[in-house]
């Protein structure tokens, strides 16, 4: 040291300083530093450390003198313990916990909360599967068939044909998922969801208004009413062919009539005011029922007894892939007398088209003379050397344009499942749909869960049993796919 003139200081005035000792620290601190080797890597607050001697102090400080800082989020548990606290003591006397307990608390509570929300979650999944939940499949059906958000406002020209092009296409995929799967999985869709069995009946009105010439309902509602007021022949009366045949009828005169797959019930509503009068008694099933009039049934596990239906009417329903068992079924509940009546409408893209050799004598029209001379022309030979199969083979069509459709393969799944077909009633006249009608057998089906070894005699036959016939020859498989499943195209 030296002297500095005007800067010396007497040593009397000198004071002895002594080093203060830091602010005790709280256990779990002391703790945390010796198990880290005396190092904390805390920011450093100088003598702002929070202890559980001045925690007021410091709240005061740095919180109510600051308010635009705002409060620290408290957990729940952190509020209750205050209002506890505040109820039972003071605030002054209350000991607050340290940061680091709070932490520890918190932690152990959001641990605790994830645990119980697993266990509630692993609950509701196995109550789920004790009640029947959907599987995947129909899971993922009622996924993509998501209804479109409601609104309120009022939408633009543009945004309402936007709109119902959405409920227009929830249509066509609900009408697809129906006609690609098995009945069991479309009953398991609609119990799942309901109001899809609504929406679906809502877009297929929509569209019988917007683009069908006819619906075919309407001409078995007329059908029935025209059938049903036809006089019974008397015994021994051959029926006449140009009026109306009579409904198949018991012998204390009333009709029962089986609606498979009736829809919205049309059939039944529309009957059901002069079922009295016409003696009829009718029966209608669906996979849901909005209308007391429908029974809520799987068609191909109907809840009707063998032999009690007159006549099974498939409108426009033989829509799953395990179609094959509703013909089973209505088999099994029709009589067995041979007057046991089931109609069917189709639609005619389902069916294929009639293919036809290129040489068919007798069923082409034969060629004109200036086309066989072209013919002749081209062969270079006489037109005596002409053969036959070239002369008649210029197209499969007949002359009258006859409708192509193919039912052949449809008829012969119903022949094997004990079906006849009446010949004089297919009726390809409209241009979407086919209708034809099928009588029951007396004897068995040769083919299907009902068939027998032996057919059964004809009635008023004298033998005791007929050779069977052999059925078409098509695995399960390929009788499914005798009708194609309606799907629209992707837009």
């Amino acid at each position: 040291m030296f002297a500095v003139p005007g800067w010396s200081v007497s040593s009397s005035a000198l004071k002895s300083q002594t080093e203060q000792a830091p602010p005790a620290q709280n256990e779990s601190q002391s703790n945390k530093d010796a198990s880290t080797g005396g190092k904390n890597k805390k920011r450093k607050r100088g003598n702002d450390r929070v202890t559980g001697g001045n925690v007021d102090e410091m709240y005061r400080k740095h919180i109510e003198a600051n308010p635009k800082q705002g409060k620290p989020a408290e957990s729940k548990a952190d509020k209750k313990s205050k209002k506890d606290s505040t109820t039972s003591t003071s605030a002054s006397e209350t000991v607050k916990p340290t940061e680091d307990e709070t932490v520890q608390e918190e932690g152990k509570q959001s641990k605790k909360q994830k645990k119980n929300k697993k266990k509630k979650d692993s609950e509701n999944q196995a109550e789920k599967g004790a009640t029947g939940a959907p599987s995947k499949e129909t899971a993922a059906a009622l996924e993509a068939l998501a209804p479109p958000p409601a609104t309120t406002a009022t939408l633009t020209p543009l945004q309402q044909a936007m709109r119902q092009k959405l409920v227009s296409s929830r249509f066509r995929h609900l009408n697809e998922t129906l006609y690609t799967t098995d009945s069991s999985k479309a009953v398991e869709l609609f119990n799942a969801n309901p109001e899809l069995f609504d929406e679906y009946h809502a877009g297929f009105s929509r569209q019988v208004k917007e683009s069908w010439p006819s619906n075919p309902v309407d001409g078995y509602i007329q059908t029935v009413r025209r059938r049903a007021a036809a006089p019974v022949p008397k015994r021994g009366q051959k029926p006449q062919p140009n009026k109306a045949q009579p409904l198949p009828r018991r012998p204390n005169g009333a009709c029962t009539i089986a609606d498979l797959g009736c829809g919205d019930g049309q059939l039944a509503r529309a009957l059901t005011p002069s079922s009295k009068r016409l003696n009829l008694k009718l029966n209608s099933y669906d996979l849901q029922s909005p209308d007391p009039l429908i029974t809520k049934a799987d068609i191909s596990n109907l809840p009707l007894e063998d032999g009690s239906a007159d006549v099974a009417i498939f409108c426009l329903s033989l829509m799953g892939t395990n179609w094959v068992s509703f013909v089973e079924e209505a088999w099994r509940i029709l009589r067995s007398d041979g007057k046991g009546e089931c109609w069917v409408s189709e639609v005619k893209s389902r069916f294929g088209k009639v293919t036809r050799k290129k040489a068919q004598i007798g069923a082409q029209k034969p060629l004109s003379k200036a086309e066989q001379k072209k013919q002749k022309k081209k062969k270079g030979d006489d037109e005596s050397d002409l053969d036959d199969g070239d002369i008649y083979a210029e197209d499969a069509r007949p002359a009258n344009t006859d409708d192509e459709t193919d039912i052949s393969a449809f008829v012969e799944v119903f022949r094997t499942r004990g079906f006849i077909l009446r010949e004089e009633s297919v009726d390809k006249s409209n241009k979407m749909f086919v209708k034809m009608e099928f009588v029951k057998a007396g004897g068995p089906p040769t083919k299907g869960k009902h068939a027998t070894g032996l057919s059964a005699p004809a009635p008023g036959s004298k033998k005791r049993f007929v050779d069977r016939k052999p059925d078409n020859g098509m695995t399960p498989e390929q009788e499914a796919q005798v009708l194609k499943p309606c799907v629209y195209k992707i837009r």
